[in-house]
């Protein structure tokens, strides 16, 4: 019961769009990996916010959506960012993107999901999911790299 409860989290971003069967890839590695297009510009980042960030909440806004269509669920997927590339992976993609020196993120998947966040002082990352399903979400760094 523990180990799904665990694997919840990833449902909650992507359970607004069926998915293919595809292997699960390993979770284990801290390493950012750029895939896709990512939003943002490598040329305006900056590694001032690098670390590993936990999830805080989700708060399901999905209007006319049923809870098996967008579940409501307590905690964001794991974020990290490396080189000020951040990335969370989802059932529906990798979100990614580049932040700014400013703390401003904008993430896509690659199935046109979206988010758009900002960074505060206390490296607390809040901003919202938009797509089939609409999240506000939170995250807080417990890692500095």
């Amino acid at each position: 019961m523990k180990q799904l409860l665990l694997g919840l989290p990833l449902l909650a971003i992507s359970a607004c769009t069926p998915q293919p069967s595809q292997p699960a890839g390993p979770t284990t590695s801290p390493a950012v990996q750029q895939v896709g297009y990512p939003a943002g510009s490598p040329s305006n980042t900056t590694p001032a916010f690098d670390g590993a960030y936990d999830g805080q909440f989700i708060n399901n806004l999905s209007v006319g959506k049923t809870t098996l269509e967008c579940p409501n669920l307590s905690v964001a997927p794991a974020l990290q960012i490396r080189n000020g590339l951040a990335q969370f992976k989802a059932v529906v993609g990798t979100f990614q993107g580049y932040i700014t020196p400013q703390g401003a993120l904008t993430m896509q998947a690659e199935r046109g999901q979206t988010f758009q966040g900002q960074i505060d002082p206390y490296y607390v990352l809040t901003g919202r999911v938009t797509g089939n399903c609409i999240y506000d979400t939170s995250w807080k760094r417990s890692k500095i790299y």
